[in-house]
């Protein structure tokens, strides 16, 4: 039954697609001539002319500045665009000539960016954006995930990840926004907040706009303390029918191996205190997938007249890490439309999209097979299954690759996500309209698990298979209503918008447990079977989120005089759910003001600058990211009670605490900013320094029991501080016929430090690392983020670890207190930095991201866990062998293990090739083919595996043992074709 209905929910999805690219009425297509020049008469060369959102039917001017372009739609529209000069968009109206002149003038200025409930021209913003279009995103890159392509595109935005496919990913902008309280940036998508980036492919994204700082993030209230990064999907371009096709073929190879040491060495190193079995086995190469090739494939379609145009696509993904095991399947489609009724009264524009990842995560674990013992072999020829798995031993000794072949772990993500935007355009009053939006996602988590009665676990519980399920759903729903106004009274510009938001979420999960099955073939789907229910010891759970709501009022005005002088002010009330009624509601608001100076007069002789604008920001934005089950009373089934009836009852009792006293954390910004292009718009850019103090922080504290039912309560325990400078240069030296070239660097600087604590929690203290180093980090006042809380390595001694007490005498670690240590040294880069070229000759083009991390400490735990003696459970690191054969005693918490992280990262490079085919066929318009490597090298002294460790939030910058994944270089084949 299951199989049925999704082949009719797909077959029903098709259905549409077709039946809405066939709805549009394609017009007729002419050739178009025509000449371009500027102001003074001049031939323009070079510049681009093209359908506008249809770069497939276009060219270029030749030295005379003539151009002629074939199968142009007669009721389409031209764009004539050209770096230093006024782009235009014409329409053609059914001519066959169009001649053009060209206004010198900055483009980069009348670029249009999205901001919160509307868009404004980039000249006209005040507050701290980075706007990123499709072009900015390198081809080949990401595979299931856009992610990827972002890296090193945004200054200030940090993300955290692996090379597994079914990887997620941690964005965190700006350092650290929160202690405990969501952190990350809100994703936006097409207007719905609470979006998830992995549901998107890069082809059917128009726009990334990442809102920085609290003056642009003000207007969405409580979720943008992290920032927000708003992301616009694809619209149709008018006229005939578009094709393109996208093939991608990518090869995953794995480096950055281990030198462990192989099984004589093993055996000499542990003398004879290991299991010597006689085998000589490579674990870490049996570990990896043979040949992990991957596949992507996606078409998009697009079209239609002015009052009806579509855009669609299908997407299939399929996505090998180099992990057995580990590999990801992703089905998607989306059907986009943009509709104008009633004469220009009303437009219509909707989004469909559905997506379905299928994750199987059979891998092995790389932390054993790092501890593996080489003498132990792989396989068994004799044994029923093929793996050699032994029962005997501690949980040090097991076949992490046999384990994992005998279990399957497999998971299903899909997204579900309709919206509908209805703009009502109030002709009589010009620039006015209304617009309601309504917006509905549905995500939903299947897992299927099942470990085999073969498995060492299953033998030595003396089970026979132990399978589980478990199935969760989230619903999101969103609408919002606003009044917009945009009209122009001279040299007077307003831009305003006023309304009111509603969200809501909800969610719900279930799962069972049972084990001991007749056979492993049956595996999950029989649940009921196995006898662990009829003993007792199955398990079965199901639970219901409560209800999140949140309620806003929101304003915003933009005045600008001449471009000029501009001034921004926004104003948002929102109450939330998560709070009691008397803190619920909270206050967020913003003002900036920006001064174009280079249109003074007083610099008007100054030739070679083209733009100079300064702006200054103040913006309080609020965080509510946490769970909603601390917002209301639960009650849960935690003791039996013997009845006078001899019978038992099930008792319930509250199980959280409420806050009443609970308020908003708050984060108040400032950020001034330079906007600047010079020489012919050559070189631009923008300067910009911030400084946060966010109040009021929410963290999870000890409480007394009693008066409190529970452990544990959220409060607000303190504040935080977080400073720092961004810089975003670009510049286009090279501009002609025939070569183009642009490039532009990113650099970002921050700190964070505790302000003040609050109440009894004077310190909180990081997470275990293992039972010799409980911690490496601690939050107390007027402590910068990012330290690390240790002992000052003073040498070794008999072999065991010295250190530098508080009075700065030599002492034996273990003689050390807590008192003796000290923050040292930090996991956040002096400078982060992102370097992008792109490179073009005729139909060649070449772009390369360079990404860097500089000064800033790693504690390599790898080193911890696999270079000592004493410490290591199995197999070791030769180089640490080295380092460390004279340490006998118990490793300390110090900075023995702290490293230099800096890095340099070819990140990505790409090499494509355009062959244009519109004056040989009227099917195909062109073709182009592209080669892109990812992660292609990494250039560092740190001597651990992997030097980008996650650094997003405070107890971070440490290379764990459970968090390795083989560091994985992509090398991806495309083909694009375009109709």
């Amino acid at each position: 039954m299951k199989k049925s209905h999704s082949n009719s929910k797909w077959k029903g999805f098709l259905f549409a697609l077709l039946w809405t690219v066939s709805f549009g009425l394609f017009a007729q297509n002419i050739t178009v001539t025509g000449s371009v020049t500027d102001a003074t008469g001049m031939s323009v060369i070079g510049a681009t002319v093209m359908v506008e959102n249809n770069s497939s039917i276009g060219t270029v001017t030749d030295i005379d500045g003539n151009y002629t372009l074939n199968n142009v739609p007669s009721n389409a529209s031209l764009q004539f665009s050209y770096v230093g000069m006024v782009t235009q968009i014409i329409p053609v109206n059914g001519r066959n000539q169009i001649d053009v002149v060209m206004a010198s003038d900055t483009e980069l200025l009348d670029e249009v960016v999205v901001v919160g409930y509307g868009t404004m021209q980039k000249k006209q913003v005040t507050s701290s954006i980075t706007s990123l279009s499709a072009s900015d995103l390198p081809k080949g890159v990401g595979g299931s995930s856009i992610a990827n392509a972002l890296q090193g595109k945004v200054a200030g935005l940090v993300m955290s990840g692996n090379a597994s496919p079914n990887s997620g990913n941690t964005f965190q902008l700006r350092g650290m926004a929160s202690i405990n309280t969501s952190r990350a940036p809100l994703i936006v998508i097409d207007g719905m907040p609470g979006g998830d980036i992995r549901s998107l492919a890069a082809e059917e994204i128009q726009s990334i706009d990442v809102l920085k700082d609290a003056s642009a993030g003000a207007i969405y209230g409580t979720r943008a303390t992290g920032g927000v990064i708003l992301v616009t999907t694809k619209k149709a371009s008018t006229g005939k029918l578009q094709t393109n096709y996208t093939s991608e073929l990518m090869f995953k190879k794995a480096f950055g191996k281990p030198d462990l040491l192989n099984a004589k060495d093993y055996i000499a190193t542990y003398e004879g205190a290991k299991n010597d079995e006689g085998h000589e086995t490579d674990w870490w190469d049996e570990a990896l997938s043979d040949n992990p090739t991957s596949q992507r494939h996606i078409i998009t379609m697009q079209g239609g007249q002015e009052t009806a145009r579509i855009f669609a696509s299908l997407m299939y993904d399929q996505n090998r890490g180099v992990l057995r095991g580990d590999e990801r399947e992703d089905y998607a489609g989306r059907i986009n439309t943009d509709f104008k009724l009633l004469n220009g009264w009303l437009d219509i524009s909707s989004h469909l999209s559905y997506r379905q990842a299928k994750r199987n995560q059979n891998k092995p674990s790389i932390e054993g097979i790092m501890r593996a013992n080489p003498t132990q072999a792989v396989r068994d020829p004799n044994s029923q299954t093929g793996w050699n798995i032994w029962t005997t031993g501690d949980n040090t000794e097991m076949n992490e690759i046999g384990e994992a072949a005998l279990k399957t772990d497999e998971g299903v993500d899909k997204w579900f996500r309709p919206d509908v935007s209805l703009k009502l355009n109030i002709l009589p009053v010009e620039g006015l309209s209304y617009q309601h939006t309504f917006a509905y996602e549905n995500r939903q988590w299947e897992r299927h698990y099942y470990r085999s009665m073969f498995s060492r676990e299953e033998l030595r519980a003396g089970r026979k298979g132990w399978a589980e399920m478990e199935f969760s759903k989230t619903e999101l729903f969103n609408t919002d209503g606003y009044l917009s106004y945009l009209n122009e009274f001279g040299p007077h510009i307003v831009n305003a918008v006023a309304g009111y938001s509603y969200f809501e979420r909800n969610g719900d999960n279930f799962y069972a447990r049972n084990g001991n099955f007749t056979n492993d073939r049956i595996m999950f789907w029989n649940l009921g079977e196995g006898t662990r229910l009829t003993e007792g010891l199955a398990q079965m759970g199901s639970s219901k989120n409560i209800t999140e709501r949140l309620l806003a009022y929101f304003m915003r005005a933009n005045y600008s005089y001449n471009d000029t002088y501009m001034a921004t002010a926004s104003v948002r009330r929102e109450g939330s759910s998560k709070f009691a009624a008397n803190n619920r509601w909270g206050n967020f608001w913003s003002l900036s003001a920006g001064w174009r100076m280079s249109n003074e007069s007083f610099l008007e002789d100054v030739d070679w600058l083209n733009d100079l604008k300064l702006r200054v920001a103040y913006g309080v934005t609020g965080n509510e990211g946490f769970s909603a089950n601390y917002a209301a009373r639960m009650y849960g089934s935690d003791t039996r009670w013997l009845l006078p009836t001899g019978n038992w009852a099930m008792s319930y009792g509250a199980t959280t605490n409420l806050n009443r006293d609970l308020g908003w954390e708050e984060k108040h910004e400032w950020n001034v900013g330079l906007d600047f292009s010079v020489l012919d718009n050559r070189i631009y850019g923008k300067i910009d320094l911030y400084k946060r103090n966010i109040e009021g922080l929410i963290y999870s504290v000890e409480v007394p029991q009693p008066p409190n039912t529970e452990s544990s309560m959220y409060k607000n325990i303190g504040t935080m501080n977080n400073r720092g400078w961004e810089v975003e240069l670009g510049a286009n030296p090279v501009r002609g016929r025939n070569w183009n070239y642009n490039t532009s660097l990113n650099l970002t600087h921050n700190r964070t430090f505790i302000g003040s604590l609050w109440g009894d929690q004077t310190y909180i203290n990081g997470n275990y690392i293992n039972n010799w180093v409980e911690y490496a980090h601690r939050i107390e006042e007027n402590v910068e983020v990012g330290s690390y809380f240790m002992y000052r390595y003073a040498g070794v001694s008999e072999g065991r670890f010295q250190i530098y007490d508080k009075d700065d005498n030599i002492i034996f670690s273990d003689d050390g207190t807590v008192d003796d240590r000290v923050y040292q040294k930090n996991f956040t880069p002096t400078v982060m930095a992102g370097w992008t070229h792109n490179l073009g000759y005729k139909n060649w083009d070449f772009n390369m991201t360079l990404t860097s991390w500089i000064d800033f400490d790693i504690y390599n735990a790898i080193e911890l866990e696999y270079g000592l003696r004493n410490v290591a459970q199995g197999n070791m690191i030769y180089d640490a062998i080295e380092k460390n054969g004279h340490i006998t005693g118990r490793p300390s918490p110090s900075d023995y293990f702290l490293y230099d992280g800096t890095f340099l990262k070819i990140q990505n490079l790409s090499l494509g090739y355009t062959l244009a085919l519109r004056k040989y066929t009227d099917m195909l318009n062109s073709i182009r083919f592209y080669f892109t490597g990812d992660n292609v090298y990494t250039f560092t002294k740190y001597p651990g595996l992997n030097p980008e460790v996650d650094i997003t939030g405070w107890d971070a910058g440490i290379e764990r043992k459970g968090n390795i994944y083989p560091q994985t270089r992509t090398f991806t084949f495309g083909l694009q074709l375009n109709f």
